[in-house]
């Protein structure tokens, strides 16, 4: 039972422990999502950056990979585009309803709560599989003003963090980022050198010559007082 194919029959289902603790499933969905193209966030006191590699196939024209859901919130995914386009379409009717029945914007922490638990369901009800997918939401509360990142991963779970890195090369990325953050903390960076960061980030880690036009950014200041 806990030989060499323990895990064999425990991949199968989503609601199954396999004998090490694992849910096999959700390290698959994991996989999928360290296969998309890069994503990053990163955010400072002056606001926040969140940067994507354009994935260019044939002659088709690049699907965006940031996507708006208020006009203080933007997200980026990597993974599968199928996947990413459901969370998506979630966040932004989450959003809708918190304006509707509060007559205010939703905070970010508000918006990554409700995220995590929906995306958890697919990891504990039978018939279904985890998103493959990690989330990255990036913003500027409009209550008091606070840029906020949060990394929402396939299993559930959700983090506040300062700058991220997930899909093709995220370690390299994330090693390359906290070197950066030794010379300079990345809380006292403007957003000038938030963007100049991640792009430089993405070109650090991809195996390519990229121009500008290759790498998407979306930017959020904080409000002058």
């Amino acid at each position: 039972m806990f030989g060499p194919n323990a895990s064999q029959g425990y991949d199968r289902s989503s609601i199954m422990y396999a004998p090490d603790g694992r849910i096999i499933q959700t390290e698959y969905a994991r996989e999928a999502m360290r296969r998309g193209s890069i994503a990053l966030a990163i955010r400072s006191n002056q606001g926040v950056v969140l940067a994507g590699k354009l994935k260019v196939v044939d002659l088709d024209f690049p699907n965006s990979k940031i996507s708006k859901i208020d006009e203080h919130i933007s997200v980026i995914f990597s993974g599968y585009a199928a996947d990413g386009r459901v969370i998506i379409d979630k966040a932004r009717v989450e959003a809708a309803i918190h304006k509707l029945t509060y007559d205010e914007t939703i905070d970010l922490r508000n918006l990554a709560t409700t995220l995590a638990d929906y995306t958890h369901r697919f990891t504990v009800q039978g018939g279904l599989r985890p998103l493959g997918i990690g989330l990255l939401i990036a913003g500027v509360d409009d209550y008091n003003n606070e840029p906020n990142v949060y990394f929402l991963n396939p299993g559930g779970n959700f983090t506040k963090t300062r700058a991220k890195a997930i899909g093709d090369g995220d370690g390299k990325a994330m090693k390359f980022l906290k070197e950066k953050n030794e010379t300079k903390n990345i809380d006292d960076m403007t957003i000038d050198e938030l963007i100049d960061l991640a792009k430089e980030t993405i070109r650090h880690v991809s195996e390519e010559e990229l121009n500008d036009d290759e790498i998407e950014i979306w930017s959020k200041s904080v409000m002058s007082s």
